[in-house]
């Protein structure tokens, strides 16, 4: 008889431990399908916010052609001012001004020229450039999205001034985050 009481216990014991390993292993596999959901929520969320922020300079670039800092004098609509750009080049303030990691204006006028053989315009050279770099910041992961737009400045001909109007591309850059 004791025995058999012995061999019931010890059989109860493994079915305990066997019961208790199965406790451990459901709640590990479901921690690791919950660890996975997280990741893959996370990612989305990351995707959103990088959509979310393109979408934003998308619709703020096509209304920063008529801002105070760039609109052309009268009423014209996506008609930016050459030489109110020129004025605000290399200017520190304005990278603290509008949300983007990066900001300029290309003439498109510029035939058969790569972009490293653009004349980045400086106060010395205006206007005879290309390529209005207002601001930079070196970001690692950013996308950029354009606009076209009339840039037009006064010019001097026959001792008559007219206004000179090109059409430009503006740029703006947004930093994008990085998905881990």
């Amino acid at each position: 008889m004791e025995n058999q009481k012995n061999k019931m216990i010890k059989k109860s014991q493994i079915k305990i431990q066997e019961m208790a390993f199965m406790l451990v292993a459901v709640f590990i596999f479901f921690s690791l399908v919950l660890l996975f959901g997280f990741s893959v929520s996370y990612q989305n969320i990351i995707e959103n916010a990088n959509r979310i922020n393109e979408e934003r300079t998308l619709s703020a670039i096509t209304n920063l052609a008529n801002s105070p800092e760039f609109s052309c004098t009268g009423s014209r609509d996506n008609c930016v001012d050459a030489d109110k750009v020129a004025a605000i080049l290399n200017k520190q303030n304005y990278e603290k001004f509008w949300p983007y990691s990066s900001l300029e204006i290309i003439k498109i006028n510029v035939v058969n020229k790569t972009e490293k053989e653009l004349i980045s315009c400086t106060f010395a050279n205006y206007p005879n450039c290309d390529n209005f770099l207002i601001y930079k910041k070196n970001v690692e992961n950013e996308r950029t999205i354009s606009s076209f737009v009339a840039l037009c400045r006064k010019d001097l001909l026959n001792g008559a001034v007219y206004e000179k109007c090109e059409i430009a591309k503006f740029i703006a850059g947004t930093e994008l985050e990085e998905v881990k």
